[in-house]
């Protein structure tokens, strides 16, 4: 017995193996172990795995490319090589390696539905369908195939399919829960009917202003995040004016010369802009990155903040000349836009500042195993908005942790500012990067951080992704505010519909996802293009890495994009070409001919209007009222905001389009819930 129980104390006191770390979710420790074991084919195979779950991709890569050069016929190998590129976005590349593997006897279950996962993400469905359904004749009681086949009928709107495939995965396994959750939401879409939808089309008008970011071997994150820009009538003259910001010298954060210079450019009529900075005041200082328009001290002329990195800007506009006054605007280390509101309801507007990151130029980390990239948000600390109270006198007080604001840390890149829920105050949504998104609830002058509750903190899958520009308007005609914001390559930009019990993920069965899926975008607007009475979908796109393109299966520069409503549902309308690294979008009728035209910054180059010169647009009306308000014109409504997009908050009158109808009963609902009625307005004016 006394020798029974010795061997047992020792086999208890074994140290673990690394398979026995692995199986136990501890990987670091598991690779390290196998880093200074043997090179045999299991532990080198077992390593790669360990250094896939810690997220090391280019270091199992490594391992698992070795691997296959130095035992080409073992399937296992090329099988978890392929995942590992899936998992890196080199799509190409998994497909061969997959493919080798079921070539030497990888079953085909495995190899097909991996094939099908790649498809998926690269949207390309029919690829992706078809190598699900063979996943699934090869083992048909797999539930993982069957999920993977539900995700694509879903997303191709094939909702009854869709059902019944997520509803065998979840016969097949019950706690499928990728499954599950398209089931509720495949039961719960209720796609818009297509409809017939009037064609756009644009002329490209290059502007003098070149976007100067300042790209360096030390890729500085600010230089990437350029871009912003507002639309307003600076001088009152009926006329709306273009204001762009720039770039300054990296790593000083200076404008040492006029190439840096933020630029105001004064409409003349007929699409033709003089710059008129210098007369203005408008040069600026630091690293300059958004704007947002508002007459914010009641005196009938458009003031400006400009937000940037190291400093922020408030120009107050004395009759089209500017005076730049910190009036209690405190500068931040990476200020990315700001959005105007009367969030108290006292008749002054209150300014909301986009914070970013917590960056400073002397952050030298270097990004990248083999190529030096911009650094993932994740390397830096996140920070707090902040919000400002007008007090009346033409200055502000730091009002954010009262208002409830300064207590949630994120990394911001827009907000967008509307009443959702129709109780009179102005809601905040703030797009964060790659951190849940914030919803703050207006209480009464307080705010209550309640995205969680109201769906917009995560995407339909419950994770957060790379939201980047955003916009809140009423795509469907139901009266309610909705919400759109843009993301990166694979995301989708998420489109989530206004139930009045919160917001619902609408981004496959309205056709969005499908359209975006492959796209990264930054600016964005839900804006009536052909005047038919539905908001269409414009983005500036690109990617946020100049070098992707070495590294993975995508693009950097992309053309902007036009999506139609039709009903309710979206389909491609126009590619705004050359492709571009494109950053700032607003949207605004610039020459008084009743369509709405676009205007876009990219990196590095010139600025572009686009003029809306499409044939066969509907009647249109504009509405002037003040920020804050909403705007009905027959069944449509409008918010009056300055926020939103990228960088661009714009003020600029509410624009309905009227389709056939020359006429519409027209009301505005002033910021105070007072209501003034205009009676039946007459189109086209």
């Amino acid at each position: 017995m006394g020798v029974l129980l010795y061997w047992i104390l020792c086999l208890a006191t074994q140290a673990p193996t690394p398979q026995d770390l692995f199986q136990q979710g501890r990987y670091a420790e598991a690779a390290a172990m196998l880093e200074r074991g043997d090179s045999s084919r299991g532990s080198r195979y077992l390593l790669g795995l360990c250094y896939q779950q810690m997220g090391e991709l280019g270091k199992a890569e490594t391992v698992l490319a070795a691997l296959v050069a130095k035992e080409p016929k073992w399937a296992p190998g090329h099988y978890a090589l392929g995942r590992v590129l899936f998992v890196e976005g080199k799509f190409p590349e998994a497909l061969r390696a997959t493919g080798e593997a079921e070539r030497l006897g990888e079953p085909v279950a495995r190899t097909r539905h991996l094939v099908g996962s790649i498809e998926e993400e690269r949207g390309n469905w029919a690829a992706a369908l078809a190598a699900y359904d063979a996943a699934i004749k090869a083992a048909p009681t797999v539930s993982e195939a069957h999920s993977g086949r539900a995700s694509v009928l879903f997303k191709l709107t094939r909702l009854a399919e869709a059902r019944s495939a997520a509803a065998e995965a979840l016969r097949l396994t019950p706690k499928n829960e990728e499954a599950a959750r398209i089931l509720r939401q495949a039961s719960a879409a209720q796609p818009a009917a297509d409809g017939l939808v009037t064609d756009v089309a644009f002329e490209r008008r290059e502007l003098e202003f070149v976007l100067e970011h300042s790209p360096t071997a030390e890729k500085h994150v600010v230089s990437t995040m350029a871009g912003g820009l507002a639309v307003f009538d600076f001088d009152n003259d009926g006329l709306l004016d273009l204001f762009f910001t720039n770039g300054a010298e990296l790593p000083s954060l200076k404008k040492t010369g006029p190439k840096y210079w933020n630029r105001l450019y004064k409409n003349m009529g007929g699409l033709r802009f003089v710059d008129v900075t210098a007369e203005a005041g408008l040069a600026g200082e630091g690293f300059s990155i958004g704007a947002a328009a508002a007459d914010f001290d009641g005196d009938g002329w458009t003031d400006l903040f400009v937000a940037g990195a190291g400093k922020n800007l408030l120009y107050r506009n004395e009759r089209g000349k500017f005076t730049l006054s910190p009036r209690g605007i405190r500068d931040e280390k990476f200020a990315a836009g700001g959005a105007w509101l009367d969030y108290d309801l006292d008749g002054r507007l209150d300014l909301f500042v986009v914070n970013y990151l917590d960056w400073t130029p002397a952050f030298s980390k270097r990004c990248g195993e083999r190529l030096r990239v911009y650094c993932h948000p994740r390397e830096f600390m996140p920070t707090a908005n902040r919000l400002y109270r007008n007090l009346g006198d033409g200055t502000f007080a730091d009002g954010s942790a009262a208002a409830g604001i300064s207590g949630h840390m994120g990394k911001a890149m827009s907000a967008a500012v509307a009443d959702v829920d129709g109780d009179g105050r102005p809601d905040i949504f703030v797009a964060n990067d790659a951190l849940p998104n914030f919803f703050f609830k207006n209480a009464g002058g307080k705010f209550v951080e309640s995205a969680l509750a109201a769906g917009a903190a995560y995407n339909d899958m419950g994770k957060p992704i790379s939201s980047m520009g955003s916009d809140m308007r009423d795509y469907d005609n139901d009266g309610r505010p909705d919400l759109i914001f843009t993301a990166l390559v694979g995301e989708t930009f998420p489109l989530f519909r206004n139930t009045a019990a919160g917001f619902r993920d609408v981004t496959y069965p309205s056709g969005v996802g499908a359209l975006t899926v492959r796209r990264s975008g930054w600016g964005v607007a839900l804006a009536d293009l052909n005047n038919d009475g539905w908001k269409d979908l414009v983005t500036a796109n690109s990617h946020v890495t100049d070098t992707i393109e070495l590294t993975r299966s995508e693009k950097y520069k992309e053309p902007n994009m036009v999506l139609l409503n039709a009903g309710g549902k979206f389909r491609m309308g126009s590619e705004l070409t050359p492709a571009a690294a494109y950053r700032g979008l607003a949207v605004a009728d610039l020459d008084g001919d009743g369509k709405l035209d676009i205007v876009t910054s990219a990196l590095g180059e010139h600025a572009v209007i686009w003029k809306n010169v499409s044939t066969g647009s509907g009647h249109w009306l504009e509405v002037k009222a003040p920020i804050g308000s909403r705007v009905r014109a027959g069944n449509q409504w409008q918010e009056v905001t300055a926020g939103g997009s990228y960088g661009s908050g714009s003020f600029v009158p509410a624009h309905f389009g009227l389709g056939a109808a020359t006429e519409a009963d027209v009301e505005i609902v002033m910021p105070s819930g007072a209501r003034k009625a205009l009676g039946v307005v007459k189109a086209s004016r």
